[in-house]
């Protein structure tokens, strides 16, 4: 069994419900196929804490879900579409804020998976 999270957008989330990511997840379609049949279990989806105007005022708390992530010892961090930015050539970008948190996770050894539906 593979122990999944999906990390996304706090800016998104004022306007995503995350039905998205949860189906995908849950028919196994888009990024989370590469599992076949193996069983899953969504262990977390949450949110980073803001970057710009849309900053959180209690930075603290992504420590706590940082680490929370670690605890649950889950396999594989899937970053929501959410979390890539256009720039003005139109071309993706990974946000810096959740890139440092999807950094600090593999390092500590948990897949990084780029996408969720």
């Amino acid at each position: 069994m593979k122990k999944i999270a999906i990390l996304r957008c706090l800016k998104t989330s004022a306007s995503c419900a995350g039905a998205g990511c949860l189906r995908a997840f849950y028919e196994k379609d888009k990024a989370f196929a590469q599992y076949g049949e193996e069983e899953l279990r969504l262990m977390a989806m949450w949110t980073c804490n803001g970057c710009g105007d849309s900053m959180l005022e209690n930075q603290e708390g992504i420590r706590k879900k940082i680490e929370r992530m670690k605890a649950l010892e889950i396999d594989a961090l899937h970053l929501s579409h959410c979390t890539s930015k256009k720039d003005e050539q139109g071309e993706k970008h990974l946000c810096p804020t959740i890139k440092a948190i999807a950094d600090e996770l593999a390092n500590c050894g948990i897949k990084i998976v780029q996408g969720t539906h």
